[in-house]
């Protein structure tokens, strides 16, 4: 199910203000596992509210990974593809394929929530 969603941001923000800016860790609670990619570097601000960043270990430099990497980036890819997923859901919508109008762009914010929405009347991606 999709449960946050920031309001746009320009290409130059950083992913970090974006986080900051953006209410996001006031969602979080204690004892939330947050999935990012690597080199994202929130880990010291998830761990101020008890809560851990998952990231898939470093490959580059590696010539092996050990039994312990390679579970870890299984697990956390297995999750990311319910992730990738909900994100397709979303663009599944016309609107969201093609270059917005500038007359548009006022109102962008309201097109996304309600194209993020939409999805999560569908049947859950992932069965409980």
């Amino acid at each position: 199910m999709i449960s946050f969603l920031s309001d746009g941001y320009g290409g130059r923000s950083s992913d970090k203000s974006i986080v900051h800016d953006s209410g996001f860790l006031n969602k979080v609670d204690p004892k939330d596992i947050i999935l990012a990619d690597r080199g994202f570097t929130i880990a010291s601000d998830l761990l101020q509210k008890g809560a851990r960043l998952e990231i898939p270990p470093p490959s580059t430099g590696v010539n092996q990974q050990t039994s312990e990497a390679v579970a870890k980036t299984k697990k956390v890819a297995n999750a990311r593809i319910h992730v990738e997923r909900a994100i397709g859901r979303i663009k599944w919508f016309t609107i969201l394929k093609n270059t917005v109008p500038v007359n548009m762009v006022p109102i962008l914010d309201d097109i996304v929530v309600v194209c993020a929405a939409l999805p999560n009347l569908r049947p859950p991606l992932v069965g409980t």
